[in-house]
C-alpha cells in the first residue's frame, strides 16, 4: 500500500528536494484536507494519483511550505485550457487523440486563440501522471517523427569548407536520406522527447511544453492553464517564480502510488526507465499497461 509517507520519499528522491521539506508540503497539504488522511501505521490513508497530484501542485506551486494547502486549491481550479500546436497537423492529430482516449475532448472556440480544454488543471494533470502509466504518452511520441544529426557526420560537414549540408532543413536531410529519424521503439524521454511542466507562482498558471529533438529541443505544442490569453498573465516580462517537473517525477510518484514500485527504487529512476522502454517497444505502439516490480 502507498502512504503519504512512502509518497514522499519517492517524490523527494526524484526530485532531489530534502525529505523533510516533502513531507511538511504533505503534512499542510494533508491538513487542508487535499490529501488524503486518516491514522497512522496499518491504518495510514492509501494515496491515489489524486493526492500524487496535489503533492506535486504543491511543490511546484509554492516555496512556503504552510501554504500547500490553499496553493493546491488555486491550482486544481484554474481554467481557461488551451492547447497550442506549433508544429502542423500531425502533432495536433496525434494530441487530439491523446486527450480524446482519456474523456477529455478539446474543442475550438469561435474567437479563442488555441484549442480549449474543457475542466480543470486538477483533473488534466491527474490524466497527464495517469498517462505516464498507461502507456497513452509514449504513444503520443511515436507519432512524432525525432531526429538529430550524428556529432562524427556534423564534424565532417563542419571540415568541408563549401558543405552543401550545413545550412539544410532537417525535413530536408531526412528527405534526401542523409538523416534517418529515430525508430520509435528507440525513443527515449529526457533524450529525444520530453513534457515540462512548469508552475508560474506569482501569478498562477502553468504551462505544459510537448518537446522533440530536432537537431536540438523543439516544442511542439503547449497546454496552458491560468488567466486568460493563453494562461499568460499581463506584465509577462516582470519577475517570474517558477518550478517545474518532467516526465519522469510523474511517472515516478504513479509507479510508487499504483505500488508498482518502491520508493527507494524509484529513485534511482530504474523502473521509471523500464516502464518507458517497454512502452516505447510495445507492439504497433498499443498502450500498455506493464506490471513494474521493486527492482
Amino acid at each position: 500500500m502507498a502512504t503519504l509517507s512512502s509518497l514522499v520519499e519517492a517524490i523527494a528522491g526524484v526530485t532531489g528536494l530534502p525529505t523533510a521539506t516533502v513531507f511538511a508540503y504533505g503534512r499542510f497539504a494533508r491538513q487542508a484536507g487535499v490529501i488524503g488522511q486518516s491514522g497512522r501505521g496499518r491504518s495510514a490513508a492509501e494515496m491515489s494519483i489524486e493526492d500524487a497530484a496535489n503533492l506535486l501542485i504543491a511543490i511546484g506551486g509554492t516555496g512556503v511550505t504552510r501554504e500547500a494547502g490553499s496553493t493546491v486549491e488555486t491550482f486544481r481550479n484554474l481554467k481557461n485550457g488551451r492547447f497550442y500546436d506549433f508544429q502542423g497537423a500531425d502533432f495536433l492529430t496525434a494530441a487530439i487523440t491523446f486527450f480524446a482516449s482519456h474523456g477529455i475532448r478539446p474543442d475550438s472556440s469561435p474567437g479563442t486563440r488555441g484549442t480549449r480544454i474543457p475542466g480543470d488543471f486538477g483533473k488534466f494533470f491527474q490524466f497527464l501522471i495517469n498517462s505516464t502509466l498507461t502507456g497513452q504518452l509514449a504513444h503520443l511520441f511515436r507519432h512524432i517523427p525525432a531526429a538529430g544529426i550524428p556529432s562524427d557526420l556534423w564534424a565532417q560537414w563542419i571540415s568541408e569548407k563549401n558543405s552543401p549540408h550545413r545550412h539544410k532543413r532537417m525535413e530536408d536531410l531526412i528527405k534526401e536520406g542523409l538523416i534517418t529519424p529515430y525508430q520509435p521503439e528507440s525513443l527515449k524521454f529526457g533524450e529525444h522527447i520530453n513534457v515540462e511542466v512548469r508552475f508560474n507562482r506569482l501569478v498562477p498558471s502553468v504551462e505544459i511544453e510537448f518537446l522533440r529533438d530536432w537537431d536540438g529541443p523543439q516544442v511542439m505544442g503547449v497546454v496552458t492553464f491560468g488567466p486568460d490569453r493563453g494562461g499568460k498573465a499581463k506584465g509577462a516580462h516582470r519577475l517570474q517564480i517558477t518550478a517545474g517537473f518532467t516526465q519522469h517525477t510523474l511517472a515516478a510518484a504513479a509507479l510508487v502510488v499504483d505500488n508498482m514500485a518502491s520508493p527507494s527504487a524509484v529513485a534511482t529512476l530504474k523502473p521509471v526507465e523500464a516502464l518507458f522502454a517497454r512502452q516505447f517497444s510495445a507492439t504497433r505502439g498499443k498502450p500498455n499497461r506493464s506490471s513494474e516490480t521493486d527492482a
